[in-house]
């Protein structure tokens, strides 16, 4: 691959696209100039992507306290300013060839797996929620959610991993789930992680190396794979509560980490859940030692890792959220208000950083909470445009000839 850097410089793209999907030799990702192409090209599908989401499109236009709309600016110019950072938001005039029509990308071979994080299933919506199916029943593409627990360690969710790639179980893409007697084993999988989602992940990688031969490749969705100082803060406080009274008033003990949770009797796999290790799992000190570790191993999977982050500012969170988001600009000004940018990557030759996007930890991920859930916060409408970007990994994968 000695000629990317030439074919980057002299903007050889349609040469350098089929270049790299036909290379066997999974190593590549760690050349310089093709993780400088993977990030441009993302940002370029998910900009091309963007511009179709109305609800997106139509914040990006709003400016300003009093909410004044820019008139006659270009879409691509409105998307690639108001949901990306770094180099994204000058990249919007990039003469790239054509994105891969996504209906023309048949995933026989590949099931699209997404792993949500901490709090699964105990928020008013959840992680991609509505962008999975969408995607699913626009291109016919494989999905599957898997029934990671929504508060237990790492090393317990291994067994939610197992399920879904050796038997298929989980949850539909619309969340409904998935009875044993209905349950397809998907043949291999391409991996969107999100926040808890991405060490539980590399917590199974590192368990079941003969699965891990499955997994084509890994995009790291606002990934907590450093862990949180947050975590470490929320930590500290369960160390003060008895482990009983955890146990026992678990529905009192949770709005320690977001007043948004509801404890029903009908909740499942109640009688899983370990509040302590959960959250003890996310503190850096846990999570670093697990990277220092095991990370030359996770590169020796061969699997590319992909990174793409979260940034926001504490004018631009839920207003319980501000403390955080400020507790946290002591470390790094980008944070997403749960994580920093080093805590969101991977310190591994195989992994690629691909985009710093402009949004929340929820806004990127979930759908609009439910008005009367704001709690009076203006920051709940999440308008980052997650079909776009959910939409521009597949395709980006399906271009590096990772999937098929």
């Amino acid at each position: 691959m000695e000629n990317v850097a030439t074919m980057l410089e002299n903007q050889q793209y349609n040469e350098l696209i089929k270049s790299i999907k036909n290379q066997s030799d999974p190593r590549i990702f760690t050349d310089t100039a093709i993780k400088k192409w993977c990030g441009m090209r993302w940002r370029n599908l998910f900009i091309a992507n963007g511009v179709h989401d109305s609800v997106a499109l139509e914040t990006a236009q709003k400016v300003g306290f009093f909410q004044k709309k820019k008139t006659h600016e270009p879409p691509k110019k409105l998307i690639a300013e108001r949901y990306l950072r770094a180099e994204g938001p000058t990249e919007w005039e990039l003469e790239l060839p054509e994105a891969p029509d996504p209906n023309s990308i048949k995933l026989s071979n590949t099931t699209l797996l997404l792993c949500p994080g901490l709090l699964n299933g105990l928020l008013p919506v959840r992680a991609f929620q509505e962008a999975l199916p969408a995607v699913e029943e626009k291109y016919g593409w494989s999905t599957l959610r898997a029934d990671l627990h929504p508060m237990r360690s790492c090393e317990a969710n291994i067994a939610d991993l197992e399920n879904a790639i050796e038997k298929g179980l989980g949850l539909q893409a619309n969340t409904t789930l998935i009875a044993e007697e209905d349950a397809i084993p998907p043949k291999d999988v391409m991996i969107v992680a999100y926040s808890k989602g991405a060490p539980d992940v590399l917590a199974f990688l590192v368990q079941r190396p003969d699965l891990a031969k499955r997994v084509r490749c890994v995009f790291h969705w606002a990934g907590a794979i450093g862990g949180s100082y947050l975590a470490d803060d929320s930590s500290k406080s369960l160390a003060n509560i008895p482990l009983e009274e955890i146990q026992e008033k678990t529905g009192k003990v949770l709005p320690i980490l977001s007043p948004f949770i509801k404890i029903s009797d009908s909740l499942r796999r109640f009688d899983e859940f370990d509040i302590r290790n959960a959250v003890l799992d996310l503190t850096t000190t846990v999570r670093g030692k697990f990277v220092n570790e095991h990370k030359d191993y996770l590169d020796s999977l061969d699997i590319p890792f992909f990174h793409l982050t979260g940034s926001t500012t504490d004018s631009e969170v839920p207003y319980f959220q501000i403390q955080a988001a400020k507790a946290l600009n002591k470390y790094d000004a980008n944070n997403d208000m749960q994580l920093t940018q080093e805590q969101s990557k991977l310190p591994i030759p195989m992994a690629t950083d691909l985009a710093m996007m402009h949004g929340h930890h929820w806004d990127i991920s979930y759908s609009p909470f439910p008005k009367n859930m704001r709690f009076g916060s203006p920051h709940l409408d999440h308008p980052f445009p997650k079909e776009a970007a959910l939409t521009a990994m597949v395709q980006l994968a399906y271009e590096l000839g990772l999937i098929d």
